[in-house]
């Protein structure tokens, strides 16, 4: 683990950086690396892929309970002084404004007010929010029983459907206590299939909300955000994901300012509507061939594709540092680039080779000649960058191939 002395800092502002075990996590240290903040890394483990980078300067492995964790906080704020905390995950946000009020006395806090969290982590409410300021929505419907699934079951409806959670983080522990999976997205294909797969949420008498299917691609609008007021921008189109039909984005693409104008005013309108500060990135599924956009959800922390935008040099985390220091800063114009996050997308090769069964997207075209090919010749592709392989900071790249190879060791032994 790299440690430095905290004398070689002093000149320098101190970003403590919560959840370096994720190519989140490595995009926000080289990006804050790069502009010369010194960065305090704080994973789950030693082995957290974030310590092997050259821009995290002190590693700290998580203590195990919130109050300690809390304390160990407060001391790195004493130690280095000019202190700035980020957090990755929505949970450690929601941890960190638990005890704000006495975090803030020691140290800037970058995340997003509760009052402000609760308003996206709902996706209903969040829905009402969009369409208020003139978004387009998928029809949704959220029952409070059994009894309503069963009679929105009866009604005409045109599938397949989809179930998300509202706040997935709000059920995930009644489900894991019931042997339910948190599910990120399921689809259902007629009433007997809408009623099968919410029965079992009886146990917990809580369900997903059911939404309509929305052809199309995902595109993403990522802003830094100021009382309302955008102070940087960025967009990308969603290639692949994993699952294929929908999840985590494994391939995407950046797109210029110059696309999708309209959309991202509106946007901006839906952030200022919230008084949003802090990053945040509205997503959409955009249709091109109806050249329309719905509106999904607003992600109100650093999204999973910010290698990206860190990569199209968009400096996400070092310019909201900036931004609380008083400082405004320079949107750049970006060049369109690609970004591969290579397991996910790897297992999605995997099962539109060998499982194509397995893929619940009925609008889904499977290709899997065409996919292998597509892969291979991507590495070929000039302008290509990868989640968390780099030449200038190799580390974490390296670190991930040694812990996997682990997990496999262990599940051989």
């Amino acid at each position: 683990m790299p440690v430095m002395d905290v004398n070689a800092q002093k000149n320098r502002s101190s970003v403590i950086v919560v959840g370096v075990d994720t190519p989140i996590g490595v995009a926000i240290l080289r990006d804050l690396g790069r502009h010369h903040y010194f960065n305090v890394g704080i994973g789950r483990s030693a082995s957290a892929i974030g310590f092997a980078s050259r821009h995290c300067h002190r590693s700290e492995v998580r203590a195990s309970t919130e109050s300690d964790f809390i304390a160990q906080l407060l001391q790195l704020a004493h130690e280095y002084g000019d202190v700035f905390l980020i957090a990755v995950s929505e949970n450690d946000n929601l941890i960190i404004n638990r005890h704000r009020q006495r975090l803030e006395q020691q140290m800037t806090v970058l995340a997003p007010s509760q009052l402000m969290l609760e308003k996206v982590l709902d996706k209903n409410r969040c829905l009402g929010i969009a369409q208020s300021v003139g978004i387009r929505i998928p029809e949704s419907f959220q029952p409070g029983s059994f009894d309503q699934v069963l009679a929105y079951s009866q009604q005409p409806l045109d599938y397949p459907r989809v179930l998300k959670w509202a706040d997935p983080n709000e059920v995930a522990q009644a489900l894991s206590q019931a042997g339910l999976a948190c599910e990120k997205c399921q689809y259902v294909f007629d009433a007997e299939d809408l009623v099968a797969k919410l029965e079992p949420y009886q146990a917990i008498d809580r369900f997903p909300m059911i939404q309509e299917y929305c052809a199309g691609h995902g595109v993403g609008q990522m802003f830094l955000v100021q009382d309302g007021e955008v102070k940087l921008a960025f967009q990308h189109e969603r290639l692949h994901e994993w699952p294929p039909e929908g999840g985590v984005s494994t391939l995407c693409k950046s797109l210029t300012l110059e696309h999708h104008g309209q959309c991202r005013e509106r946007s901006m309108r839906l952030l200022k509507q919230l008084q949003w500060t802090g990053v945040a990135m509205v997503e959409y599924r955009y249709d091109p061939a109806k050249a329309e956009y719905y509106f999904m959800e607003i992600n109100g922390r650093f999204w999973g594709s910010l290698p990206l935008a860190i990569a199209a040099g968009v400096p996400f985390a070092s310019g909201w540092v900036a931004l609380s220091q008083g400082h405004n800063p320079q949107q750049p114009r970006y060049p369109q680039l690609h970004c591969r996050y290579m397991i996910p997308e790897t297992r999605r090769l995997l099962r539109l080779l060998f499982q194509t069964k397995a893929v619940q997207d009925p609008c889904f075209r499977v290709r899997p000649l065409h996919e292998l090919v597509e892969y291979l010749r991507s590495f070929l592709r000039r302008g290509t960058h990868y989640y968390l392989y780099s030449r200038q900071d190799p580390g974490p790249f390296w670190a991930d191939v040694r812990n996997i190879m682990g997990k496999m060791t262990n599940r051989v032994r």
